[in-house]
């Protein structure tokens, strides 16, 4: 019998009609990569995903691995599906199948601007990563021969694709180039990290080219499970008075967001539904917090009013009682 239960793997019955294998894959990939997932069994869960879809996603491969499993062969792979890690036997032509002409670059729209020529992609599979690291588009491992595609037969290939929180909002395509020629990647508007995108027929094969959206760090937005987290920052009198403050939102427009009178530093302001997508499929929210800051160059008149303040207030600074007991009874009760 076989080693490994390919079907058990991606959590599909023997029946699985392709597109059923390929769309739990894709779920699997989304769940369990490295980058995107932290658990310490998360890169091990992912390449053993891989491997079963490198198999199952591949009719010829999926037919031997059938047969094995019906009859117990011995080496899955006698009847011409046995994987091979290495380099292809295809002419002497690399594990791109056609030398270079499987490499991928970003181009144009991509976060960083900038394009990755194919030998900084070549030189990133074989030991010189530096310039590829920092760019766009990036190859990440799957299993077995994942980065590319062997000796011009059906394979695998993954990436990671680096874009805007604007890009990621608003939706839209994005152009690669994969074996010479433009691919448009269509990212579904309100996009999370992590999520995946086929490609089908990237590269000229017959298989797809899968990409994980990452995220390049924004300027004003931090973002949590689809939620944009951003920093208002409010002078003392607006705090007390109340006020307005105009923010930009990632799809280019902007809304004035009103500062309730008697707002604290720390409190928080909510716009709903205006995040990206949730892992449970709805939308996240945009959240605010309120940051009371002295604003820099105070005048003397400035200063004579806040004297006045100073002089007509009972306010008196001192410790704050009965945090630490209940910070305690939260950590005992949580």
């Amino acid at each position: 019998m076989a080693a490994k239960n390919y079907y058990d793997a991606l959590g599909v019955s023997r029946q699985a009609s392709k597109q059923e294998i390929k769309k739990a894959y894709q779920k699997l990939a989304k769940q369990w990569h490295p980058d995107v997932n932290k658990a310490p069994e998360a890169e091990a869960r992912f390449k053993e995903a891989a491997e079963a879809y490198e198999v199952l996603g591949n009719e010829e491969k999926r037919a031997a691995y059938d047969e094995e499993l019906r009859y117990g062969a011995s080496g899955f792979g006698s009847a011409g599906g046995r994987r091979t890690g290495g380099p292809s036997s295809g002419g002497g032509q690399g594990p791109f199948g056609a030398g270079r002409e499987s490499a991928f670059r970003a181009r144009g729209a991509s976060a960083s601007g900038s394009g990755i020529d194919e030998d900084e992609l070549f030189g990133m599979f074989f030991g010189s990563r530096g310039a590829a690291d920092r760019a766009g588009f990036d190859f990440f491992s799957g299993s077995g021969g994942g980065f590319g595609f062997s000796g011009g037969g059906r394979g695998m290939a993954q990436a990671r694709l680096e874009i805007t929180l604007e890009q990621a909002y608003k939706g839209g395509n994005v152009n690669v180039q994969a074996g010479g020629r433009e691919v448009a990647v269509s990212i579904p508007p309100r996009s999370p990290e992590g999520t995946v995108i086929g490609v089908p027929g990237a590269a000229g094969q017959s298989e797809e080219l899968l990409i994980v959206l990452q995220l390049a760090p924004h300027d004003i937005y931090g973002i949590e499970d689809g939620d944009l987290l951003g920093t208002v920052e409010v002078a003392p009198w607006q705090a007390v008075l109340g006020g307005e403050a105009r923010v930009p939102l990632p799809d280019g427009s902007s809304i004035k967001l009103k500062i309730p009178a008697g707002t604290a530093s720390g409190h928080t302001l909510r716009i709903p539904g205006k995040g990206l997508k949730r892992q449970n499929g709805t939308n996240g929210d945009i959240l605010f917090r309120m940051e009371i800051v002295i604003p820099a160059g105070t005048d003397e008149a400035e200063k004579a009013l806040y004297r006045k303040l100073a002089e007509a207030s009972s306010f008196q600074a001192g410790v704050k009682h009965g945090s630490s007991g209940k910070r305690r009874q939260k950590a005992a009760t949580g």
